[in-house]
């Protein structure tokens, strides 16, 4: 099962100013560059973070750099924090420092909330939901601080004469792309998830013969792939890949055939079982058994190796079946993350 490594979406205002080498803060341009350059050494760091992180660098480094990260943000806050206000006017020094804070609250400590509920994320739909939405609660605390920047900075340039560059610096650009890989995989990742976890609730009932319980989850497994299927007959492709989109289908296919082509086998082995329990407890009973009571308990002997064998065969083809779509999901969701994650060092 492959376990979402959450990603970050910084979005920080750059803008393609010259760097100067001194700075005269009585000078409004090189002001925003003393505050631009700031945040532009935040984003290199963060772009490190999520290459190292998406393209399958080590954990200790991957966690190294998050600490640099950290360090950069705290520095970067401290440093804006230090600046007098230009010409008496603080509230773009203070705008930038209170995202500063933001980020890195977020960084230490949502963070920290997130991967505690990847822990327990995939024991339930319920639990991923929330795993997800406290990643969506994340960017869109960052949307609105991120807002109240660009405005101030928009403010500050239009107070002091500033014509600001429209055009994405390369830096811009990535972190906006991390934000639409991420909405992206988020999507089709609960489609996968949902009918996933319920396949292995009808599993665990397999295991314990229970039919009751066999029944109700393939009913929901069935439902559930279903509707993840006409979901993913919507959903057009990211950039032209279609990879995780068609591992997906096939995931729920497969579960949307294992309902309706092979449990049958499954119930009947254990509808077997239980009849014979009963005929094999009552003929124990007899001391001398009738010839026709032997040939009703030899017959009933045989219905039940049958019904094994059906059962070991189907299961054992269903279980080889599952274990190759899952492994080509995984694949698929590393490949997409490799092939579309900007390389950054």
């Amino acid at each position: 099962m492959k376990k979402k490594f959450y990603l970050l979406t910084l979005l920080l205002i750059l803008f393609a100013a010259p760097l100067l080498q001194a700075q005269n803060l009585d000078n409004a341009g090189e002001y925003m560059n003393a505050i631009g350059n700031q945040r532009e050494s935040i984003s290199k760091k963060f772009m490190s973070y999520v290459s190292a992180a998406a393209h399958g660098k080590r954990a200790r480094k991957v966690e190294n750099l998050r600490s640099k990260l950290l360090n950069e943000v705290q520095e970067a806050k401290m440093n804006i924090s230090a600046l007098p206000s230009f010409k008496g006017d603080g509230s773009y020094r203070d705008t930038t420092v209170n995202f500063l804070k933001l980020y890195y609250n977020i960084l230490n400590e949502d963070y920290s909330k997130i991967i505690n509920l990847e822990d327990i994320a995939e024991q339930s739909y319920d639990d991923m939901e929330a795993y997800m939405m406290a990643q969506d609660m994340v960017d869109k605390k960052l949307e609105e601080g991120n807002e109240k920047l660009r405005l101030a900075t928009e403010k500050f340039a239009a107070a002091n004469n500033i014509k600001l560059v429209d055009s994405k610096s390369e830096l811009s650009k990535m972190t906006d792309e991390v934000h639409a890989i991420n909405k992206y995989y988020h999507e089709v990742y609960l489609l996968f998830f949902k009918p996933y976890k319920q396949e292995e609730y009808m599993l665990e009932a397999m295991g314990k013969g229970n039919i009751t319980g066999i029944e109700q989850n393939k009913s929901s497994l069935l439902r559930y792939a279903q509707d993840g299927l006409a979901k993913l007959a919507t959903m057009k492709s990211f950039e032209g890949d279609n990879a995780v989109v068609f591992a997906c289908k096939a995931m729920l296919n497969f579960y949307a055939r294992e309902v309706n082509l092979h449990m049958n086998a499954i119930t009947d082995y254990f509808l077997a079982k239980e009849r014979f329990a009963g005929i094999e407890k009552e003929f124990k009973k007899k001391n001398k058994p009738s010839k026709e009571e032997v040939d009703a308990y030899n017959k009933a002997v045989n219905d039940i190796n049958n019904a094994s064998h059906a059962y070991n065969e189907t299961n054992n083809d269903l279980n080889h079946e599952r274990s190759e779509l899952l492994s080509t999901w995984n694949k698929s969701v590393n490949d997409f993350f490799d092939e579309h994650t900007p390389h950054y060092k």
